[in-house]
């Protein structure tokens, strides 16, 4: 049986880490479900300020689980991986069950 290397721990810790905030889960989930959003619109439904959000995209960035597009002025989000969608979907289905 091989071992995983540290290396690869860190990483996945790391996209841990990066989800664990509310407002970063909510742009995620947000993401699966719309594909790709402006950043206006991710203010709108997660429903904090624009500053805000622009951390918790910092941080889902330098995670490297969102791609930022810049198309001018126009600055949209999309998820990095589909495979993201998976993680996600079965964290909220986990609580979602009767305990």
């Amino acid at each position: 049986m091989t071992t995983p290397s540290a290396d690869r721990f860190e990483q996945v810790s790391m996209l841990f880490r990066a989800l664990a905030a509310p407002v970063r889960l909510a742009i995620v989930e947000l993401l699966v479900l719309h594909y790709e959003l402006q950043v206006h619109e991710i203010v709108a439904a997660v429903g904090v300020t624009q500053a805000l959000i622009s951390q918790h995209l910092r941080v889902l960035r330098q995670a490297r689980l969102v791609v930022r597009i810049q198309d001018g002025r126009r600055v949209t989000y999309r998820l990095r991986s589909a495979d993201l969608s998976s993680v996600v979907g079965a964290g909220l289905a986990y609580y979602d069950e009767p305990s």
